[in-house]
């Protein structure tokens, strides 16, 4: 019989093979995309951190301040992205991804900001005054998410991320809507001749009055009128500012009464804090009205008890008495 040939030539599929170098090519990209993605995203970072310690160090910054605002803003951004993404606690998820929506536009327009002033455009003023106003704010900026994430860690987990979103929304709202109307109230104040302490004073007395009928809205009337009243001064007081700020068209009798309710704003603030004084909450008056009945009720309507058991009484010689 004919010997084979103990080195045959392999016989190699060419479909098969390109398939097989097409799989591994595959799991070669699968494993390398993340760490390219991760490099990309680093050099970003540290691109933009760049251009916001140029920014600082053209306002004066020494080169401490300058690492501590690529830190503040950069830094922060990644610790943000982290939690929300990596995160296990929902109501810190949630508060993680509301900071992350307002301090990504922080970093761009930090970034443009540099990049205007360096390029010496003149067609954005605008833009550089803002980073500007951004950069030198930083060092109080970075301590809102620092401090509301660490409270907020110690809230109980709901588990339901939109729900935790609702609620630290809707504080977020309250929020910028107070501090607007804050500053909305001393511009009004300052516009028409005020100190400008007189003005901060009126409305920090505005805004303290409607923040205290708002928690105690449900507890009497008093307090939901004082609510509705406060509220309707800020709102018009607000309209007024921008109105002028803006060179729109204005109500006469809509000046008049807001420069009214302004000027009687402490007045009215010290007035409803006596006067919620002498109130009492809507609990305190059901509890009242529980426990009224009960002490006009009559002794005897009440049943006497009778001892289950009565002791026998005993003579002085040591025997019970004789029945």
């Amino acid at each position: 019989m004919p010997e084979g040939n103990p080195n045959p030539t392999p016989s190699y599929d060419g479909p098969a093979a390109g398939r097989r170098i097409a799989r591994h090519l595959m799991h070669a990209a699968y494993i390398a995309a993340p760490v390219l993605a991760a490099l990309a995203a680093l050099l970003v970072a540290l691109n933009a951190g760049a251009t916001i310690a140029r920014l600082l160090a053209r306002l004066g910054a020494d080169p401490v301040g300058q690492i501590l605002g690529g830190a503040a803003t950069v830094g922060v951004l990644a610790l943000l992205l982290a939690v929300a993404l990596l995160g296990q606690h929902t109501p810190t998820r949630a508060l993680a991804l509301i900071y992350l929506v307002a301090w990504l536009p922080l970093t761009i327009a930090l970034s443009a900001a540099e990049a205007a002033l360096a390029s010496g455009l003149a067609a954005l003023p605008a833009l550089a005054q803002v980073g500007q106003t951004l950069a030198t704010s930083l060092a109080g900026l970075a301590l809102l998410p620092a401090v509301t994430l660490a409270v907020a860690s110690r809230r109980a987990d709901s588990q339901d991320l939109r729900g935790e979103l609702g609620h630290y929304l809707s504080g977020a709202q309250k929020l910028v809507l107070l501090t607007a109307t804050a500053g909305a109230s001393v511009a009004f104040g300052v516009g028409r001749g005020m100190p400008v302490e007189v003005a901060a004073f009126i409305a920090i007395v505005l805004e303290t009055s409607f923040l205290l009928a708002l928690a105690r809205a449900g507890q009497h009337p008093l307090h939901s009128g004082a609510l509705a009243a406060f509220g309707a001064v800020l709102a018009l007081v607000s309209v007024e500012t921008i109105s002028t700020l803006a060179n729109l068209r204005t109500l006469a009798a809509l000046a008049v009464i807001g420069e009214m309710a302004y000027q009687l704003a402490p007045a009215a603030g010290l007035a409803y804090i006596v006067a919620s004084q002498l109130v009492q909450p809507a609990s305190t008056r059901a509890r009242a009205r529980a426990v009224q009945p009960q002490a006009d009720q009559p002794q005897a309507d009440q049943p006497e008890t009778q001892p289950a058991y009565t002791q026998p009484a005993y003579s002085l010689n040591g025997h019970g008495d004789p029945k």
